[in-house]
């Protein structure tokens, strides 16, 4: 130990750092770890814990914001980047957490979005940074809105959990447009200028097939002419399905999925940009591991999309 001491002892202070910071990002718990060693490593470690801040329960809500209200909000801006909200509430307390974190990156939701909008009004539920929203578990229950999808998000992925996600009056589980309101269920996706990538985690079931969600994709894909004037739909790039066996079992799911990139491909044009996929496990754990620095979820259907074009042009 004392030898070890001396060799810490003769490394420059940056190294130490480097050396430091780089241990906690790489493994939480050692991030965890280190911030017990001492004052200074505390200081060089403890970002690593807000980069990813994963809130699943009440008390982790509470926990959080106890935690930054000894923060400036400039360092809750700089360091958490990446956030999962899973508990269901207090949604007073959600909203205090989303409206601390004002640099995110991407936001994870599994709380109800129609409980957060009656209490919280129909606005983005992050409005300034974030790049990806991901509505998760039973988020979009009872369906939800685009208004509370932030003007800069380029990424959305949606789960589909109402039995009536298909029916063309609620498109992609869409809330119906209220009585007050002049823009259609469709003409609010236009709305959603940045966009470019879509997800939709469907889970299959013998009313609803993966391949019914193929008409109303593709019309998100080549819309009708919009009047002049009128704000034109998302330029998407991509429209990925993950889809969930349900309670069928896991064969299902494998042949929905090759059905609705075979219906894609034969339909051609835009609907090249569709592609299905076997859903992960837990479409949770796939947000945390990528914001962690692993394997993300729109790459490996980007390829897809990539190859599918250049085979229609050559």
């Amino acid at each position: 130990m004392h030898s070890s001491r001396l060799v810490f002892a003769d490394l420059p202070t940056e190294l130490l750092r480097d050396i430091f910071e780089h241990a906690a990002d790489l493994d939480r718990p050692t991030a965890l770890s280190l911030v017990l060693v001492s004052s200074p490593v505390r200081r060089w470690t403890e970002p690593a814990l807000y980069n990813t801040v994963v809130l699943s329960t009440a008390p982790a809500l509470r926990a959080f914001l106890a935690a930054i209200s000894h923060k400036s909000p400039e360092f809750v801006h700089a360091r958490v980047k990446h956030l999962g909200v899973f508990a269901l509430g207090p949604i007073q307390s959600i909203h205090r957490v989303l409206h601390a974190c004002t640099g995110l990156r991407t936001l994870a939701c599994g709380f109800s979005l129609p409980g957060y909008q009656r209490t919280q009004g129909a606005r983005p539920l992050h409005a300034r940074l974030s790049r990806e929203q991901h509505f998760l578990g039973l988020s979009c229950r009872d369906g939800w809105d685009t208004a509370l999808v932030g003007p800069s998000v380029t990424h959305l992925r949606i789960h589909l959990t109402a039995p009536d996600s298909c029916s063309p009056d609620a498109p992609l589980g869409l809330a119906r447009a209220a009585a007050h309101e002049d823009a259609s269920t469709w003409e609010r996706f236009a709305r959603l200028a940045a966009l470019t990538h879509l997800a939709v985690v469907h889970a299959v079931s013998p009313s609803t097939p993966a391949t019914a969600l193929l008409p109303m994709l593709h019309r998100l894909l080549a819309p009708p002419s919009s009047p002049a004037g009128a704000a034109g739909p998302p330029n998407l790039q991509l429209v990925l399905v993950q889809v969930i066996g349900g309670a069928c079992d896991a064969s299902a799911a494998h042949a929905s999925t090759a059905a609705l990139n075979a219906a894609a491909i034969a339909a051609g044009g835009p609907a090249l940009r569709i592609v299905a996929e076997c859903a992960p496990l837990s479409v949770v754990r796939q947000w945390e591991d990528a914001a962690r620095g692993g394997p993300g979820v729109w790459e490996a259907a980007e390829g897809v999309v990539r190859a599918r074009l250049a085979a229609a042009r050559a």
